[in-house]
């Protein structure tokens, strides 16, 4: 009992297993198009506002690049007067870290910073050649601005501590006359905006990288720019850089891998809401030392997180769905057992039915075997009265005419011509004799005896029974090609009457304006013996008689004298064993038998 229970059971609770973990995955799938919609929206959100920060920080470089200076620019003797006012306005700039004038030798004419936040105060100058902002700043035409990497800042060449992330941003100066004065460069102070660029607004972490996937801050790092601080070498959960295969390409993309989601924005800087501002100064060209992107990630630990209201509901759900389904399983298990008892006792009531029923079929089984045998020996009896009449008419007939020869003075001088043909023909006679008392022996054993038949052998027997339609002044000739096969398992006695009907049925429907023939070709099609029989006599139309070309008395040609019963024996003859006959025909061309054994 409890093994039909279980199998109820489980025939009802897993379909619907299974359509509650569709339906889960399902759920799973939208949470997570869901997520990663929001975490694409957000990196475009945020490298929107990268893409502000920089045109805000290349408009105050064109603040600087727009002013005309004076010839032979020196700030710090000749010109002070001429620079104060632009200075006192660097005090109201809190969020530059070092204001810097260079000449075209890469030396700092003029160098204010900030120190630990504070105000910008004049430093000691310092020579910049071999910094790569400067170097590249002083292949610029006018109009242009560059925009160097996000590092942290290093005086004479060693990194400043506290750590300080900067973006420079370059351009070139001139004088009244337009001749190349030198560089401005501005430090500005990047921890604020990457800190708050990091900020996530999920359970997920950011990151902003350069083109490399080099990590330049991100929520998961203790420093900002932790592929250039030496004490992050000691720090192994956090990253240097994004090593995930989809990222590579450095395109717009969002995706899943190892079940954690991940968005990549790429800073586009024709974009941004400050580039569109009327007080906004466009630069001819921007250039920039990297490219830079926001990278999204949620990891598969927070996305599992979120799902667990999804699988407390799914739990939930089972354990009511199994209670509910053992229940059902249950009341079912007591229906069937009452309905067992009930078809029990109708089935013994049947057995005793059934019974009656299969003597009833047994007595009726006996009978039509009786009948069938009945038929079958009816059927053989009149193939065999047909066989006695038709396979003699033709040897007797050739006898008949060869008497009258010899009774005929005229053929006195052919008697030893005639002689050979009139043996043939009593051979022809003897072995149909023998075939007849051998038909009748198989007859009596309801058999039919079954052997290799040698074709070519068969066929030569048989045309010795018309020796003078088969002649070289006839112009009658059968033709062999039975390169394929030329020996069947056939009876003797139906095959030889078979092609005694086709010879008979050629000679007899044969054209007089041409040389006639009766070809006979073996295949192999399909695994079975095929015997193909031609000839090019008169043909028959077999649109109009289709259905009537092997039926029992049915003849084509009324000018030519016939019973109308070849055909019907040969197919019956065929079939008797598991052979088939068709054939294809065409007035004035002739006809093409097909036999398949």
């Amino acid at each position: 009992m409890w093994k039909k229970f279980l199998g109820n059971f489980l025939l009802l609770y897993i379909p619907l297993l299974v359509l509650s973990l569709l339906m889960l995955t399902s759920q799973k799938r939208e949470r997570i198009v869901e997520l990663s919609k929001q975490e694409a929206l957000d990196a475009a959100n945020k490298s929107f506002f990268i893409s502000d920060v920089c045109h805000y920080l290349v408009h105050n470089s064109n603040y600087w690049t727009s002013i005309l200076y004076p010839q032979k620019f020196n700030p710090q003797s000749t010109h002070k007067e001429f620079i104060r006012p632009y200075l006192e306005v660097l005090n109201s700039l809190g969020f530059y870290d070092q204001f810097r004038i260079l000449d075209n030798n890469g030396n700092e004419v003029l160098r204010y910073q900030s120190y630990q936040g504070g105000i910008l105060e004049s430093a000691p100058l310092q020579s910049k050649i071999d910094r790569e902002y400067v170097q590249k700043g002083l292949t610029l035409k006018k109009g242009n601005v560059f925009l160097s990497r996000i590092n942290l800042n290093r005086e004479y060449g060693e990194i400043e501590r506290p750590y300080k992330p900067v973006l420079r941003s370059v351009g070139p100066i001139y004088d009244s006359l337009g001749n190349k004065l030198g560089l401005v460069v501005i430090n500005f102070r990047m921890a604020d905006i990457l800190n708050t660029l990091t900020t996530p607004s999920t359970e997920g972490n950011t990151y902003i990288v350069d083109s490399n996937l080099d990590v330049i801050s991100s929520n998961t790092s203790k420093f900002e720019l932790p592929n250039e601080v030496k004490e992050f070498e000691n720090l192994e959960e956090d990253k240097t850089r994004i090593n995930v295969q989809g990222l590579l390409p450095f395109k717009d993309t969002t995706f899943l891998s190892d079940g954690a989601i991940w968005s990549l924005r790429k800073v586009d800087l024709e974009n941004g809401k400050l580039r569109s501002s009327r007080i906004y100064n466009e630069p001819d060209n921007i250039s920039t030392a990297t490219d830079w992107a926001i990278v999204e990630e949620i990891p598969s630990t927070a996305i599992q997180a979120g799902m667990w209201q999804v699988y407390q509901n799914f739990i939930v759900l089972h354990l009511f769905s199994i209670l509910a389904v053992a229940g059902i399983s249950y009341g079912y298990l007591k229906y069937q057992k009452e309905k067992l008892f009930l078809v029990e006792e109708l089935k013994q009531k049947n057995d005793s039915l059934l019974e009656g029923q299969k003597k009833l079929q047994k007595i009726n089984k006996q009978v039509k075997q009786t009948n069938d045998r009945l038929k079958v020996r009816n059927e053989q009896l009149e193939q065999f009265n047909y066989l006695i009449s038709h396979n003699l008419r033709a040897p007797v007939t050739s006898m008949s005419v060869i008497v009258d020869m010899l009774k005929n003075k005229k053929y006195e001088g052919h008697i030893k011509d005639l002689l050979p043909k009139l043996n043939t023909i009593a051979d022809s006679i003897v072995n149909l004799t023998e075939d007849i008392r051998h038909y009748v022996t198989i007859l009596d054993q309801n058999e039919i005896d079954i052997k290799g038949i040698d074709l070519i052998e068969l066929i030569e027997n048989v045309r010795k029974e018309f020796p003078d339609s088969i002649n070289d002044d006839s112009g009658f000739r059968i033709i062999y090609q039975l390169e394929e096969w030329k020996v069947v398992n056939f009876s003797r006695f139906y095959l030889k009457s078979i092609i005694h009907n086709f010879i008979s049925n050629a000679i007899k429907y044969r054209r007089k304006d041409v040389s006639s023939f009766l070809l006979f070709k073996s295949k192999v099609e399909d695994g079975r013996k095929v015997l193909y029989v031609e000839d090019n006599g008169i043909g028959v139309d077999t649109d109009r008689h289709k259905d009537d070309m092997f039926k029992l008395y049915k003849r084509f040609h009324r000018d030519v004298s016939g019973k109308g019963m070849g055909l019907f024996l040969v197919k019956t003859q065929l079939e008797a064993l598991d052979a088939s006959i068709s054939l294809k025909s065409s007035v004035g061309k002739g006809t093409v038998f097909k036999i398949i054994f």
